[in-house]
């Protein structure tokens, strides 16, 4: 019961908090540049995790159950499918990065797909930031899958026993709120992707692929408005 209470406040304020900071992401880069949002989005999105990874322990947590597994469980053909799937997905990233990374007229071609505002104010612009937007990355892939799969989906399952897609779907809900400071547009999409991966992680029960995944995915993002020459 105690274990219920605290993830569920902590949890909330995460949420609140990131619904009442929606509107300073804007200003804090144009006052801080984006350096400095990038260290201190580390520096919070690492402490709350390591925070909940504590209690995780505290409260003996199976490490399992908030997706801290290495493999599917023996016997269980469908989980070993969807991993199969994943590290397929994983290889396409890979080559996919590779080739964003080092062709300039890829990355001119992907730009309007990264045309939010919010986008063009957050991604790096030069090969310094493009540097430090790979540590956020790593941060938002792990910090994320952890918060939002591992620790939410259990909280949210100790109240309600429901399908896995009923689940992902009430998580990724969730995942796209915490994301409201993207506008309505950033909302939709993050709270569906949150959805697939939410139900790829109940299907697998383990988180990291998914890091791998969440990662890979924000990596390619960051070279997408890079205009020095020394990566163009």
């Amino acid at each position: 019961m105690l274990e219920q209470v605290v993830f569920t406040i902590i949890l909330a304020y995460l949420l609140i908090v990131q619904l009442f900071n929606a509107r300073l992401v804007k200003p804090m880069i144009e006052a801080l540049g984006r350096t400095r949002v990038y260290e201190e989005t580390i520096k919070s999105a690492w402490g709350l995790s390591l925070l909940l990874l504590a209690l995780v322990f505290l409260f003996q947590v199976p490490p399992e159950a908030v997706g801290l597994g290495f493999a599917p469980p023996d016997g269980d053909g469908r989980a070993w499918q969807y991993f199969f799937f994943s590290t397929i997905v994983i290889s396409g990233l890979i080559a996919f990065y590779l080739l964003v990374k080092t062709s300039a007229a890829l990355r001119t071609k992907l730009r309007p797909f990264y045309g939010l505002e919010i986008e063009r104010l957050l991604l790096p612009r030069t090969t310094d930031e493009a540097r430090a937007w790979g540590a956020v990355s790593f941060t938002a892939g792990a910090t994320e899958e952890f918060i939002f799969r591992g620790v939410l989906l259990y909280t949210i399952s100790l109240y309600t026993d429901v399908p896995d897609a009923t689940l992902a779907i009430i998580g990724g809900g969730l995942f796209g709120l915490a994301h409201a400071y993207q506008g309505p547009k950033g909302v939709v999409t993050t709270g569906l992707v949150g959805f697939l991966f939410g139900y790829l992680y109940l299907a697998m029960g383990m988180l990291w692929p998914l890091i791998i995944i969440h990662t890979l995915l924000d990596l390619i993002a960051g070279p997408i408005h890079v205009t020095d020459a020394k990566t163009d």
